[in-house]
């Protein structure tokens, strides 16, 4: 759940915050860590965009490009991670923050919950293919007469 979280969150450090959570909730470390990487340079436009439409949905704002949605993506690190211009001072009035981390924080929360029930699913049912075969294997230990 940490990791899935985690990476739904536009922050440089995804890995740290997925690591503290992880270590506050004694949860697998290096599952949480690798899980963080779910938004990459690949996914995280699409998943940005879904999490921007979620929330001008609910507060009924207006949709914004997907284009501009990698500017600001663009923008955020760039000002996170050197000095590039401020997106929340760049995009005002032409973007709704609030939307936007509303919409995120919905679709991380359902993402992580859906991702650790279908784990947790997977992992019980190769647990019990696994016992089961277990119990089904002939067992050599058996006494000779």
């Amino acid at each position: 759940y940490i990791g899935v979280l985690s990476a739904f969150f536009p922050l440089p450090g995804q890995m740290l915050l997925a690591l503290v959570g992880s270590l506050i909730f004694r949860a697998n470390v290096p599952m949480a860590l690798g899980l963080t990487w779910i938004t990459n340079p690949l996914t995280s436009l699409p998943i940005f965009y879904a999490g921007y439409y979620i929330g001008a949905k609910i507060l009924d704002v207006p949709m914004i490009s997907l284009r501009l949605i990698g500017r600001m993506i663009a923008d955020f690190s760039l000002w996170a991670l050197s000095d590039g211009a401020n997106p929340f001072i760049t995009y005002r009035g032409t973007v709704s923050i609030a939307a936007f981390c509303i919409g995120l924080t919905i679709l991380a929360i359902v993402t992580s919950i859906v991702c650790g029930l279908a784990f947790k699913a997977v992992w019980r049912y190769k647990t019990v293919v696994s016992w089961q075969k277990r119990q089904q294997e002939p067992s050599d230990k058996s006494p000779k007469t």
